[in-house]
């Protein structure tokens, strides 16, 4: 049995499909995504459906499955009643900048009772994850805990928001007894040597695993148990941000 993490695969079903298939994931290996399971990319109920056919992978919410979360209920109504959107500015932030209509679309092109089981799937998620392997604490939280907060401090004091929201910096890990693994940012914001690849910090005890996949840079996964890193290549158009 191995223990495998992933993040930010924004609906790239076809690098996820491959990358299982490259770690051989079987039912006795373990997998959490760390965040943002949805949006931007193509296949996101494809994605959401294959989580929920695999009690052994798991999803911690990041800030665009919370987005789809928040909105789940709004979108199920507007199938019967298109007025019943609320065109509010997060929900438009939502859509147009950060890709949640290919989200919206495939939720709603879904029968009710389909859409009521993902509904339900989603609302059972947790903010964070803590493990133990090999005799070593690990965090795995989305975004991490904001930036330069005080040294260990309790995990009831961090607001959801800080979790799926937080931009931090490369050795921005609070915690003196864990290793924290991180999404949210694309590694290639930290600089162009960490394009497409696993950000490990400079004193080890926490790991950007967002390798930029829906950006045209690849899918990231690290295997806990021997620290073994696998790359997939993305499929999608190579996106240059500044």
């Amino acid at each position: 049995m191995s223990t495998y993490v992933i993040s930010d695969i924004h609906g790239c079903k076809k690098e996820f499909d491959a990358m299982m298939e490259q770690i051989s994931f079987s039912d006795y290996d373990e997998l959490w995504i760390v965040g943002d399971l949805c949006d931007r990319g193509n296949f996101n109920m494809g994605m959401v459906h294959e989580l929920m056919l695999h009690q052994n992978m798991h999803l911690i919410l990041g800030n665009h499955d919370q987005w789809f979360v928040k909105y789940m209920q709004m979108l199920i109504d507007a199938k019967k009643d298109p007025s019943a959107v609320d065109m509010n500015d997060d929900f438009l932030t939502w859509m147009h900048y950060n890709g949640g209509y290919k989200t919206a679309y495939e939720y709603m092109d879904l029968g009710f009772p389909d859409c009521y089981d993902i509904k339900c799937y989603m609302e059972k998620l947790n903010y964070y994850q803590e493990l133990e392997l090999g005799g070593k604490q690990y965090l795995l939280i989305h975004a991490g805990v904001g930036a330069n907060p005080k040294k260990n401090i309790p995990l009831c004091e961090v607001s959801n928001c800080e979790m799926v929201w937080s931009h931090i910096g490369i050795d921005d890990n609070p915690y003196s007894d864990r290793t924290m693994i991180v999404g949210h940012s694309p590694t290639f914001l930290y600089g162009n040597v960490y394009d497409g690849t696993i950000l490990h910090g400079n004193h080890a005890d926490i790991l950007h695993i967002d390798c930029g996949c829906v950006y045209g840079r690849s899918l990231g996964c690290i295997r806990l148990d021997d620290m073994k890193e696998f790359y997939v290549p993305s499929s999608y158009p190579y996106v240059k941000v500044r």
